[in-house]
């Protein structure tokens, strides 16, 4: 039978404590894994300091990247209204009927078991595991679980380990308050929230010239992997072909590298969060880009270069903005930042007419024959799909090339 764990909570921010006893938990009681599921709308919750969800899910996922048995778990969002665990634990019994559920609580949330919403429902479907927090050490957490557990006739049990005093309203505090955060919350999550200004903090603004480590560092915090892993390529990619065809390469190469680094770099939004950045920020958009909001990033990340990565070489800021519809009478460097997404090695797509390593090698050679070749597939596969809109950028750049190229 599978033993799943579920880390509940608002995760406002997710932070070390909550790591380790997710931990704990999953040694000492043989768990398969820990869901870490953030509510939507938590009955106890003043939900005027609570970020977005976009937000929390984005610093859950940071976090639990490297271990493999933690999991994320969109259930509590994806349900409307007040979120009770009571139902939650329900509806995770009837999905799962063959797993064995136990809810990971601190200290803290046990003692005050007695007013969570029909307490007797929630230990029918689950096992509570509680660790030592707040005002509850791990010398009472034992007898609290076993007067817990006869209090509302069901399984209550302790996770063993060091009582830790860490709480996100204390983190909050520290944003606040301009202290260091180290040791409280994962690193990603830290520059996760330096980089956005949560929590009523100033966004922090890098002055980036080339790729650096500190760079990787935020993007890796900030984009998914497997889009981290992608833009790594592309950058590499493009630093390659900027030795092929730049002539000052000593000069073009880190600019190529850093473009390519940064083009995707506000791609870990969604549509709807677009869509608003770029009305707040005065980022006009056509109505092509408003109903397919999978476009807007380039522009958007050309905005956070320049904002939030201090980046003031304007033709860089220019190659992100057109990284995906491409412009006509293009510069090199746009035009190997166009190339390069399309083209670095992780990428596998079945292209037509033109197959994807016909235009790799191409594009060592001679790069207007190499962008009109990704321009005649993409326009083709855009014409092939009725239901795909087509931007009207991408057919100027196609027209224009299609006339220059022979």
């Amino acid at each position: 039978m599978k033993k799943i764990g579920i880390m509940g909570g608002t995760f406002n921010p997710v932070h070390n404590a909550h790591l380790i006893m997710a931990q704990a938990a999953y040694e000492q009681y043989g768990l398969d894994e820990v869901w870490f599921m953030p509510s939507k709308n938590p009955p106890h919750k003043d939900r005027r300091d609570i970020v977005s969800e976009e937000h929390r899910t984005r610093m859950i996922k940071s976090a639990i990247d490297d271990v493999p048995h933690f999991l994320f778990s969109d259930l509590e969002l994806r349900r409307q209204g007040i979120t009770y665990t009571s139902e939650t634990v329900k509806l995770l019994h009837n999905q799962y009927p063959d797993a064995e559920l136990y809810f990971i609580v601190g200290g803290d949330s046990l003692a005050s078991f007695g007013v969570w919403h029909r307490p007797e429902k929630i230990l029918k479907y689950c096992t509570l595991l509680a660790a030592p927090r707040g005002a509850v050490s791990k010398d009472k957490i034992k007898k609290l679980c076993q007067e817990q557990g006869s209090r509302f006739h069901g399984r209550i049990l302790p996770v063993r380990m060091d009582q830790i005093q860490i709480s996100s309203e204390q983190i909050r505090d520290r944003i606040r308050n301009g202290e260091s955060l180290t040791g409280y919350c994962p690193e990603p999550v830290i520059i996760y929230m330096k980089l956005h200004g949560l929590f009523h903090a100033e966004p922090e603004k890098l002055i980036i010239k080339k790729v650096t480590p500190l760079l990787m560092k935020y993007l890796s915090a900030t984009l998914r992997p497997g889009r981290y892993l992608h833009t790594v390529r592309v950058a590499e990619t493009a630093a390659s072909l900027a030795f092929c065809h730049c002539g000052q390469r000593k000069k073009d190469i880190p600019r190529a590298e850093l473009a390519g680094m940064l083009h995707d770099c506000a791609k870990y939004y969604t549509g709807e969060e677009m869509l608003c950045l770029c009305k707040d920020y005065g980022i006009s958009l056509s109505d092509t880009e408003r109903k397919n909001t999978a476009l807007i990033h380039g522009k958007l990340g050309a905005w956070l270069a320049k904002e939030r990565y201090g980046v003031c070489d304007e033709e860089i800021c220019s190659a992100i903005s057109y990284h995906t519809t491409g412009k006509p009478d293009m510069t090199t460097l746009e035009k190997i930042i166009y190339i390069a997404d399309y083209i670095e090695p992780g990428r596998g797509m079945d292209c037509q007419p033109y197959p994807l390593e016909e235009i790799r090698r191409e594009s060592y050679r001679s790069l207007d024959s190499a962008l009109l070749m990704i321009l005649t597939d993409t326009v083709h596969y855009l014409r092939s799909n009725d239901n795909m809109e087509i931007d009207e950028r991408t057919i100027e750049t196609y027209e224009y090339y299609k006339g220059r190229v022979i």
